[in-house]
């Protein structure tokens, strides 16, 4: 089977939009070309950055797209992000299941360690992001493309839609090498967010 079919079957069989130009891409989420390539070229002007006060102190650094570009990574979430499988380790930002989850696994141990990925959606780049969607069998060009609508600057901002789905499946190889070592052990293993 010829590498490019082989793409189509594999958006196919999981059931995701066949976007085989920036032309299919305009169509499918509803949006002129023209604009299109402009959050493609650069999408850091269509940003808010905010910063939010945290618990214990310091700040958050928040990146809320514009109501346009938002709805473009909404449907990217809805349409492609979501029919992709995060690990059977990640609690957080997986519908319909509540932080209780990531608890129940670890009722009774004796011990729980309980780490921090500090930085974690800026520390994502967005080559990481872009493997992501050539797995899901997107051409070179359109995984890009989505890579250059869903990241900023090089990064997965914080406050975009679809950066917390992509958290998640860009961390799949992480949790599941974490996990096996963890299976090994007779540890328990899970991780909400950016808390392992």
């Amino acid at each position: 089977m010829a590498k490019y079919s082989q793409s189509l079957y594999t958006q196919r069989l999981l059931s995701l939009p066949i976007l085989q130009s920036i032309e299919d891409l305009s169509v499918k989420t509803r949006l002129p070309s023209p604009l299109l390539s402009q959050y493609l070229n650069d999408n850091s002007r269509y940003y808010c950055h905010i910063s939010v006060p945290k618990k214990n102190g310091g700040y958050r650094p928040i990146d809320s797209p514009n109501r346009q570009l938002k709805a473009i990574q909404r449907w990217i979430l809805r349409h492609i992000l979501e029919k992709l499988q995060p690990s059977v380790y990640a609690t957080g930002f997986v519908p319909g299941i509540a932080l209780k989850r990531n608890a129940i696994p670890h009722t009774g141990n004796q011990y729980i360690l309980k780490l921090d990925l500090k930085d974690f959606f800026p520390s994502i780049k967005a080559s990481y992001v872009y493997s992501v969607f050539r797995a899901a069998g997107y051409s070179k060009q359109i995984a890009y493309s989505l890579t250059s609508i869903c990241t900023l600057n090089g990064y997965l901002p914080q406050g975009a839609p679809t950066s917390p789905c992509l958290s998640n499946l860009v961390c799949l190889r992480l949790d599941q090498r974490i996990g096996k070592y963890c299976d090994r052990h007779a540890l328990t293993f899970t991780r909400y967010a950016d808390d392992i």
